[in-house]
């Protein structure tokens, strides 16, 4: 079963490279063969990505620079089937340097440029939306604007606010107000995930919230039922790099919700996908496709889930 999903998000051109631990010793100069990596990363593109190698129809609303990098972010969206006329130009690629040890701990740098600050043409979107099942707009500035195009359309949308510590996030409101579905990482939050769940649905009345918990896996929170999860973690090829897991995790999310309408099933298929994803290095393939989740369905089964409350 195939869906379309319009996706709305940053593209960043992303350098990796390995260091030998953290805090980062200081070495001058250091040849490192097959220690430094670079291909495109970026919440939008991650999503964007793993949404359609899972079968899902995906409309891609981005930027692509009018520099080298840009050229190079625009090739690899063609060969992946995500360019098209939701792809606008901006003066300069957005990028970033991610640094990563040999346990998968990671630090990361990102320079956006001026992409935050762009008004999105949301005519450009509004047409992307025609037979869409659900949108997911990244917290991006520029995305903003569209939050009130897929209101206006009864489209509803999926938002991830990543590192976020009050339900009236300043930055996040808009987003956290009107989502259907709302993902968050639990490194900040307050309370813990199942308090966050229980203050979105009163602040918000978010219907579907998930919170990604590292090694503890996901949490989600169904308003309607009044239900808490937890999906447990899985790390089918143990851990390379981290870096993009949360956008995985969204991106297979959003698929296996649009297309079978079973959230908690969804959030194993997708706790699944991202727990794969982090068993590669930054140069491989980091969204499972449709076949490789399949094979590990069939030879693990979906993650282990219980109910919390």
């Amino acid at each position: 079963m195939t869906a379309k999903i319009a996706v709305a998000g940053v593209v960043t051109a992303g350098a990796a490279c390995l260091v030998p631990s953290f805090p980062v010793p200081l070495v001058s100069s250091r040849r490192l063969t097959g220690g430094v990596h670079f291909r495109l990363s970026g919440t939008g593109y991650t999503v964007a990505k793993t949404a359609a190698l899972l079968g899902s129809q995906v409309a891609f609303a981005t930027y692509v620079g009018s520099d080298l990098l840009g050229l190079m972010a625009a090739q690899d969206l063609r060969e992946q089937g995500l360019y098209g006329p939701g792809v606008q130009v901006c003066a300069k690629q957005p990028r970033s340097v991610t640094l990563f040890d040999s346990t998968g701990v990671r630090s990361g740098t990102t320079d956006l440029g001026d992409t935050p600050g762009l008004g999105y043409p949301v005519p450009v979107f509004d047409g992307m939306l025609d037979g869409c099942a659900f949108a997911v707009l990244s917290n991006i500035a520029f995305t903003r604007p569209l939050i009130r195009a897929a209101a206006a359309r009864g489209v509803p949308f999926i938002t991830d606010t990543h590192v976020v510590d009050t339900v009236d996030s300043r930055h996040n409101r808009e987003w956290m107000a009107a989502a259907h579905v709302v993902a968050s990482s639990h490194e900040r939050l307050p309370h813990g995930p199942v308090a966050w769940v229980e203050d979105m649905w009163r602040t918000h009345r978010t219907p579907v919230v998930v919170v990604g918990c590292g090694a503890d896996g996901s949490v989600i929170g169904l308003r309607d039922r009044r239900r808490i999860w937890q999906v447990s973690a899985v790390t089918p090829r143990g851990i390379r790099y981290q870096s993009g897991a949360g956008d995985t995790l969204v991106g297979s999310f959003a698929h296996h919700y649009a297309t079978t309408g079973d959230a908690v099933t969804a959030l194993r298929h997708a706790v699944l996908g991202a727990g794969w994803a982090i068993g590669g290095d930054p140069d491989s393939e980091r969204s499972p496709t449709a076949a490789v989740l399949e094979e590990l369905v069939a030879a693990l089964g979906l993650p282990a889930v219980r109910r919390l409350r």
